[in-house]
C-alpha cells in the first residue's frame, strides 16, 4: 500500500454552464475531485490519507493555448513526499 499523503484536484475547460442552472465550473471541478476521492478511498487508501480535495474550475488549464480543449477536463492526483519517520508512522495506523 502507498504510505504517502494524497491531494486530489479537479479541473474543467473554459466552457460555461447556463447561468440559470446555478451550477458552474467551480462546482463541477469540486465534484470531479470529490468523485475521484471516493474511488480512491473505496479502493484501498487508508482513512486520513487524502489530505486535500480541491476544485480549480478553469484556473489551472493543462492547455492554456486552447482553454476549451478537452484535455483541460481532468483530475490531478498528487502523491506527497514524506519522510521515513512518517512512512513508519502511517504503516502503524493500518
Amino acid at each position: 500500500k502507498l504510505p504517502n499523503y494524497v491531494e486530489v484536484e479537479g479541473h474543467t475547460d473554459s466552457r460555461q454552464y447556463s447561468k440559470q442552472s446555478g451550477y458552474t465550473n467551480w462546482e463541477l471541478s469540486a465534484d470531479r475531485a470529490n468523485a475521484a476521492r471516493k474511488v480512491l478511498e473505496e479502493n484501498g487508501l487508508w482513512e486520513g490519507q487524502i489530505v486535500k480535495v480541491t476544485g480549480f474550475a478553469d484556473k489551472k488549464l493543462k492547455n492554456p493555448e486552447n482553454p476549451f480543449d478537452y484535455s483541460n477536463r481532468r483530475t490531478t492526483i498528487l502523491i506527497k513526499n514524506i519522510s521515513t519517520e512518517e512512512i513508519l508512522k502511517n504503516y502503524t495506523k493500518q
